[in-house]
């Protein structure tokens, strides 16, 4: 498994195989910023929310089919942290522990996407169409579950706590307070430590969402499912999808971090790439989120409202156990010999 992964990573991501800097030597610096901006809008608006969302729909639906409605909710919000995933293996593939930051990033980019820009774009969509009706809706609604509200917003945070004591442990550094100084390659003891906080966090959410479900089962069964479709092709194609965009944009966080290191440095430190994956990965990779919350957000109803809310606290736990994931196979790597960086 590390020999195969460091392979393919190596050759895929390797200097000399990005072919994202032959095209900045080739073409110079605007042009090429310019290209490195589309790139990165066809990924994060289109080619990752649209295959996200054919994983998603398809999963929830082979869920119902298999596994019944009640776990819907879980399934919908966990594949939209497929990105998160993918980017951080290719990462790893590389060498890269840096790659564990953009499920540790991403839990703070949910909680102001699903719980800020999320409802502001729904409500927005309204007042353009004069739906003022529709806004006193949701409002009511969020009033008369305002202790769903609480509950998702409490946990989520917490969720954010343990992913900034997760990313301390991996990576030696707290997020946006000292960014700037340089640090040594963790060690195993460490990245394990790290899992552990992860696996913690996740522990938690799982005993609070069965309390959840306990005294609200309702919420989790009645979804809306018009646009869940249970096919094993979608869901391949979906997630063939995501891997492209995930090579591709590590791909250019490599071209930036060779091309643009005195500028990075000055304010990520050594650990350039790795923040590239907290900032930038996390938000792109939390797009799919805000569409499944948007969506929900706009249906009006109880178990919606509580989907909607999941993008962040469900994505929040699933975003733990990826980085969980990446911590113990970083550690694994580290002890059979593999030189890892940030």
């Amino acid at each position: 498994m590390r020999l195969f992964l460091t392979n393919i990573g190596g050759y895929l991501l390797s200097r000399e195989n990005n072919f994202l800097v032959a095209i900045h030597n080739r073409v110079g610096e605007l042009p090429f910023l310019l290209l490195s901006l589309g790139i990165g809008i066809v990924l994060g608006l289109r080619l990752i929310p649209y295959s996200t969302d054919l994983m998603t729909n398809s999963a929830a639906g082979l869920t119902e089919k298999y596994l019944g409605k009640k776990q819907r909710t879980l399934v919908i919000n966990s594949t939209t942290n497929l990105p998160e995933l993918f980017l951080m293996l290719l990462a790893l593939g590389l060498g890269r522990l840096g790659g564990i930051a953009t499920p540790l990033g991403s839990n703070f980019a949910n909680i102001y996407l699903m719980f800020g820009l999320a409802p502001i774009i729904v409500i927005s969509k309204w007042l353009i169409k004069g739906r003022k009706s529709r806004i006193r809706r949701l409002f009511n609604l969020l009033k008369q579950e305002k202790n769903l509200v609480i509950w998702h917003f409490l946990l989520s945070g917490t969720m954010l706590i343990f992913s900034s004591l997760g990313c301390w442990a991996i990576t030696g550094i707290f997020p946006g307070i000292n960014m700037l100084e340089n640090r040594l390659i963790r060690t195993d003891f460490f990245l394990v430590i790290g899992a552990l906080i992860c696996v913690i966090g996740v522990g938690i959410y799982f005993f609070f969402e069965r309390e959840l479900k306990r005294k609200r089962p309702e919420i989790f069964e009645e979804i809306e499912d018009e646009t869940f479709d249970s096919s094993w092709r979608k869901f391949v194609m979906g997630t063939a999808g995501v891997i492209v965009a995930c090579y591709v944009l590590n791909l250019l966080f490599m071209a930036f971090t060779q091309l643009y290191e005195p500028l990075l440095k000055s304010y990520f430190g050594a650990a350039m790439f790795t923040y590239l994956h907290y900032f930038i990965g996390s938000l792109i990779s939390s797009l799919p989120e805000t569409t499944v919350a948007v969506e929900n957000y706009q249906r009006l109803t109880a178990s919606d409202l509580n989907t909607a809310l999941a993008s962040a606290t469900v994505s929040n736990m699933s975003n733990l156990a990826i980085a969980g994931m990446g911590s113990i196979l970083g550690s694994l790597f580290i002890l059979w010999g593999q030189a890892m960086e940030f």
